[in-house]
């Protein structure tokens, strides 16, 4: 299994902004996982789900991947959380959310849910 914490295998973006730029050159889709680093639930997707391989895979092939902790990032205010962890998928020339998926997801919930769009 892959470490998270220790690997940027999902940093594609380090901003909203550059996050749609890339996906616009890509012609990819944004995936953007909305964390706090007080979420005992962003922890456990971040370790188990979003490490997993497959999924990893999966993402790299489909989309461009951003990290957002709530309490810091830069990202349009009708994107905003109200479940932890959330993760949208925006379409990079509307900047609209097309898929909103709340709460934690094992790896077999989270890619039904991402193949499912």
């Amino acid at each position: 299994m892959f470490n998270l914490a220790n690997s940027i295998i999902l940093d594609d973006a380090k901003s909203y902004t550059q996050a749609l730029k890339i996906a616009q050159k890509q012609d990819k889709r944004v995936l953007m996982y909305m964390y706090s680093e007080y979420c005992s639930w962003c922890k456990k997707m971040k370790k188990t789900t979003l490490s997993n391989k497959r999924v990893i895979d999966y993402i790299k092939s489909n989309y461009i991947f951003i990290k957002v902790d709530v309490d810091m990032g830069d990202y349009p205010e009708e994107l905003r959380a109200s479940f932890l962890p959330t993760t949208h998928i925006i379409d990079p020339y509307t900047q609209k959310s097309i898929q909103k998926v709340s709460g934690y997801k094992t790896v077999d919930d989270f890619l039904d849910e991402l193949w499912s769009n």
